[in-house]
């Protein structure tokens, strides 16, 4: 095939083939759509697990992986944060105050939510110098989100 060129408003543009423009998009379309339609679902299926800090000082949240500690979150009074952990039957965290890294307040195993929950662990004080948690579990989404009707 014989390269054409063809005149522009700017000048001579080489290697521009207006018939075949469009399947430069459709080539792409092509090679994304299979990753959309094979996707994991089971993913999306399954819930997240968070924590609610309830205390009224700033705690740090670091999970532990047998003998290496994970990357620290700090959560401030009254924040949530949450994760999309992969399927597991627990998850072991250790939970200080920001100022003092040295002396945990809780130390122990928070089970991962199941398919189509959600865990929502409430951090709160007990007055003692200790923590309460209180898991709080809700049911996830469907894939399905039904729209309501506008009031008239």
């Amino acid at each position: 095939m014989v390269d054409t060129i063809i005149p522009s408003a700017a000048g001579i543009v080489p290697g521009v083939y207006p018939m075949f423009l469009i399947l430069r998009h459709l080539r792409f379309a092509a090679l994304v759509t299979p990753l959309f339609l094979f996707a994991e679902p089971g993913r999306a299926a399954g819930g997240w697990m968070g924590f609610r800090n309830d205390t009224g000082v700033t705690l740090v949240i670091q999970e532990s992986v047998g003998s290496r500690q994970g990357r620290p979150q700090k959560i401030f009074a009254n924040e949530t944060v949450r994760d999309t952990p992969p399927s597991a039957a627990s998850r072991t965290f250790v939970i200080y105050e920001s100022g003092r890294p040295d002396a945990p307040l809780h130390t122990g195993p928070f089970r991962t939510p199941a398919d189509g929950e959600n865990v929502l662990y409430i951090i709160k004080s007990d007055g003692k110098g200790g923590l309460t948690i209180e898991a709080v579990k809700t049911p996830a989404p469907s894939g399905v989100v039904k729209k309501a009707s506008p009031k008239r």
